[in-house]
C-alpha cells in the first residue's frame, strides 16, 4: 500500500499480542510507512512478521521485536498522551534485547528516512520518561 501522508510505500505487520493493550486502536495489524514512519492500523495484517530491516538497519533482526518498535512509533508523537503506553512498549522492546534510545538515534541518522516526528526531541523525552 501507499502512505496517505507522504506517498511512501508501507510495510504491513501483525501487532504482537503483548503490544495490543498499549495502542489507541485495537485492530490486529498496522502498516508502517517506509519513508515517514507513520503507522496506520489495519484489519487485515499478514500472518508473519516482515523483515523491518528493509526499512532501516536501525530495526533489529528479530522481526517480532521490530513489530514492537513499530508499535512504539505509532504513539511516540504524543508522549504526554501515551506516557504509560510508551513506557510499556519500550520495556517490552528492551526485554527483547533492543536498546530503544539507540534505535531512535539510528533512525535519526538514517538519511533515507523522513520521520513525521522530531526524532531527537522524542528521544530526549522518552529517555526522561524511562529513566526518571
Amino acid at each position: 500500500m501507499t502512505c496517505q501522508h507522504c506517498g511512501g510505500e508501507t510495510l504491513a505487520f501483525p501487532v504482537p499480542e503483548a503490544a495490543r493493550d498499549h495502542l489507541p486502536d485495537d485492530r490486529p495489524g498496522g502498516e508502517l510507512c517506509t519513508t515517514c514512519l507513520r503507522v496506520t492500523p489495519t484489519d487485515d495484517p499478514p500472518s508473519e512478521y516482515p523483515d523491518f530491516q528493509t526499512i532501516s538497519d536501525a530495526f533489529p533482526r528479530d522481526s517480532e521485536a521490530g513489530a514492537v518498535l513499530a508499535c512504539l512509533l505509532a504513539v511516540v508523537d504524543s508522549v504526554a498522551l501515551y506516557r504509560s503506553e510508551l513506557s510499556a512498549l519500550a520495556r517490552d522492546a528492551e526485554s527483547r534485547g533492543v536498546d530503544v534510545m539507540l534505535f531512535l538515534d539510528r533512525l535519526d541518522a538514517d538519511e533515507a528516512l523522513q520521520p513525521y516526528f522530531d526524532v531527537d526531541r522524542r528521544n530526549r523525552q522518552l529517555e526522561q520518561l524511562l529513566y526518571e
